[in-house]
C-alpha cells in the first residue's frame, strides 16, 4: 500500500527551501514564516531552462538591478547545483544562498560567480577564458571592498571560497592560491570550534588545499596542512566518511610528492633525501593501510543511499552506477597516493613499470563507468555544466597517462577524461590535459597520434615500454594564454609547454613548444622551440599548471 502524505511543494517561499520545511505558500507572505517569527524571503518566479525570461527582484533581498536579481536565480537553478559536480551541493544550494540573504558580500560575489559561470556555459569552447563583465567584475569589486571591514572570521572564510571560485572562473591561478592560503591562514587562527565552519568550511578547504600543491610555482605558495587534519573515526559509516579522510592524506600526499621535487629531478644540492620527507612518507603509508582496512569493512556492509544531485539527474545515472562512480574514484585516488609515497623521491622513470598491472586494472575499472560505448562521444547537451568547483576525475587520470608507459592504456585514460571529466573542473581543463598527454605519448614512444588516438603510421610498431632516455619527467604550461606567430605569419592563441626530459649525460633539460588552444592535426597544434638545458626549479611540477 503506497505512503500517505503530503505532496512535496517545489514552489515555496525561499525561506522554508532553505529550511527544508513544507512552505504553506500564503500570499504575500507565508503564514509558516510569521508564526515561527521568521522574515519570509517571497518566492522566485518560475523561468524556462536557461533563465531566458526572468522578472527579477522578488525574493532575493539586496537586490538593485534587474540584472543582479536574474543572475540570482540563475545561481539558484543552474550554477548553485551543478558546482559541487556529483557530490552533495548542500554547501552551494542552501549555506551559500542563506548567507547571501543577509551578507551583502556574500551575495554580490554570488552574482559574480552566476554571470561568469553563465559565460562558460554558453561557450561553446568551454575551455576559453571568459570575457569581461562589466557586471560580474563590479560585483566582485563591490564583494573587495565590502570584505575589507568585515570583523566576522567565519564568515570571512565562506567569502574567501567564493572568491576562489571566481578566480577558478577566469582562470587566474596566482590569485585563487592567495585567496586558498588566506582561508586555510584564517582557519588556523579561529581554529574549527564553531560547529558550521567545522561541518562546512573545514573540508571545503582541505579539498581546496591541493590547488597550491598541483598548481603553485615556490614553496611559499604552499599551505600548512596543520589546521585541515580530520577526525578518524572508529569505522566509515558513509562514503561521505571515507572521502574525507582520503581528501586529508591525498593532500599530505602532494605536499610529500612537491618537497620531492628537487630530488627526483636531481637539482643542484639536493642529494641525500632528509629523514623528515622519509619519515612523513612512511606516515602516509600507515595512513594509507589504515583507510584501506576502514574501506573494506565499510564495503562489507550496506551504505546508506547517496544524495541525488542535478548532476545525477540530469545524466539519469542511477544509485548502484552512483556507488560503483564513487567506489571508482576513492580507489582510484588510493592507489595513486601509493603509488605518489613511493615514488616521490625516485629520479628513475623506469621504476614506475612495477606498477602496470596496477595502472591497468585502474583504467579497466573506470572504463566500466562508461554511459557510452567505447569510440562514441559522451552524452553532453547544452546544458550539460562545462565546469566545477569541485575535483573529480581528471588529475588522477592524467597521472595514470603520464606515468603508465604501457601505450594502450595510457591512450584509454586519456579517452577516459572527457568520459568520467566536465570540460572544466577548476583548473583542470581536459581538452588541453589530452593534447598534452597526447604529444607525451608522442615523445616517449616516438609516434604520431591522430585525433582517435591512433597511429597515424599503422605499419610502425613502437616498443611497449619506452626507454628512459625517452621519458618525460615532468610537464610545464604556462599560466595564461599567449599569442604566438607561425611560420605563415598566422597568429595563433595557446600556452608554451615543457617537457622535462634526460639528456645523454643525464642532465635534466626543458624542451618547450607552443600549443595552440583550437583543435588540430598534431602538425598545426605543436610547434616546436629551443630546448635548453635547465636545472628544474619551484616551477616543476607533477601536473601541469592551469590547464
Amino acid at each position: 500500500m503506497a505512503r500517505k502524505g503530503n505532496r512535496k511543494v517545489k514552489t515555496g517561499c525561499l525561506t522554508c527551501k532553505i529550511r527544508k520545511v513544507k512552505c504553506d505558500e500564503g500570499k504575500p507572505h507565508c503564514e509558516r514564516c510569521l508564526q515561527t517569527g521568521r522574515k519570509c524571503d517571497g518566492y522566485m518566479t518560475s523561468v524556462r531552462p536557461g533563465l531566458l525570461s526572468y522578472t527579477p527582484t522578488q525574493g532575493f533581498q539586496g537586490v538593485e538591478s534587474v540584472d543582479e536579481g536574474r543572475a540570482l536565480q540563475f545561481f539558484c537553478e543552474i550554477a548553485g547545483p551543478y558546482l559541487s559536480g556529483a557530490a552533495d551541493p548542500y554547501f552551494w544550494t542552501s549555506l551559500v544562498m542563506q548567507f547571501s540573504n543577509f551578507e551583502p558580500v556574500v551575495r554580490k560575489s554570488v552574482v559574480a560567480i552566476s554571470t561568469l559561470y553563465e559565460q562558460v556555459q554558453a561557450n561553446p569552447q568551454p575551455t576559453a577564458q571568459v570575457r569581461d563583465s562589466r557586471l560580474a567584475l563590479g560585483q566582485y569589486n563591490a564583494a573587495i571592498r565590502g570584505l575589507k571591514s568585515m570583523k566576522n572570521e567565519p564568515v570571512v572564510l565562506l567569502v574567501c571560497v567564493l572568491f576562489i571560485c571566481i578566480e577558478f572562473l577566469q582562470s587566474n591561478r596566482d590569485t585563487a592560491i592567495k585567496h586558498c592560503k588566506h582561508g586555510i591562514a584564517i582557519l588556523e587562527e579561529i581554529g574549527p570550534d564553531i560547529p558550521w565552519v567545522k561541518e562546512y568550511m573545514v573540508p571545503v578547504f582541505r579539498r581546496l588545499s591541493i590547488f597550491p600543491f598541483f598548481f603553485g610555482d615556490d614553496p611559499a605558495d604552499f599551505p600548512s596542512l596543520s589546521a585541515l587534519e580530520t577526525t578518524w573515526p572508529a569505522t566509515f559509516s558513509s562514503f561521505t566518511d571515507a572521502h574525507s579522510v582520503m581528501d586529508s592524506i591525498f593532500s599530505r600526499t602532494m605536499e610529500l610528492v612537491r618537497k620531492g621535487d628537487p630530488y627526483r629531478l636531481r637539482s643542484p644540492g639536493y642529494g641525500v633525501v632528509p629523514q623528515e620527507l622519509i619519515k612523513s612518507r612512511e606516515e602516509i603509508k600507515s595512513l594509507l593501510d589504515r583507510w584501506q582496512q576502514l574501506f573494506d569493512e565499510f564495503e562489507a556492509t550496506l551504505p546508506i543511499a547517496l544524495p541525488i544531485t542535478e548532476v545525477v539527474k540530469h545524466f539519469q545515472l542511477g544509485e548502484l552506477y552512483m556507488r560503483e562512480m564513487t567506489r571508482t574514484f576513492l580507489s582510484l585516488r588510493y592507489e595513486v597516493c601509493r603509488i605518489w609515497s613511493d615514488m616521490a623521491f625516485a629520479s628513475d622513470e623506469t621504476a614506475y613499470d612495477v606498477y602496470i598491472d596496477t595502472f591497468r586494472a585502474l583504467i579497466s575499472r573506470c572504463a566500466n563507468l562508461r554511459l557510452t560505448p567505447p569510440g562514441e562521444p559522451p552524452i553532453i547537451t547544452s546544458r550539460s555544466p562545462k565546469f566545477m568547483f569541485e575535483t573529480g576525475f581528471t588529475p588522477t587520470l592524467w597521472f595514470v597517462a603520464m606515468k603508465c608507459r604501457c601505450l594502450e592504456t595510457r591512450l584509454e585514460a586519456l579517452q577516459l577524461m572527457s568520459v568520467l571529466g566536465v570540460p572544466r573542473e577548476n583548473f583542470w581543463e581536459v581538452r588541453m590535459m589530452q593534447a598534452l598527454g597526447r604529444r607525451v605519448v608522442e615523445i616517449e614512444h616516438e609516434i604520431v597520434l591522430n585525433d582517435i588516438y591512433s597511429c597515424v603510421d599503422a605499419a610502425s610498431s613502437p616498443p611497449n615500454l619506452p626507454p628512459d632516455e625517452n621519458r618525460v619527467r615532468e610537464t610545464w604550461t604556462e599560466s595564461t594564454l599567449s599569442v604566438d606567430a607561425t611560420i605563415r605569419g598566422h597568429e595563433l592563441s595557446g600556452r608554451l609547454v615543457g617537457f622535462f626530459v634526460q639528456g645523454p649525460d643525464k642532465t635534466i633539460y626543458l624542451h618547450t613548444e607552443f600549443m595552440d588552444e583550437h583543435k588540430g592535426p598534431p602538425h598545426h597544434r605543436i610547434r616546436s622551440t629551443s630546448g635548453h638545458i635547465a636545472a628544474p626549479s619551484a616551477r616543476t611540477r607533477l601536473a601541469p599548471t592551469n590547464c
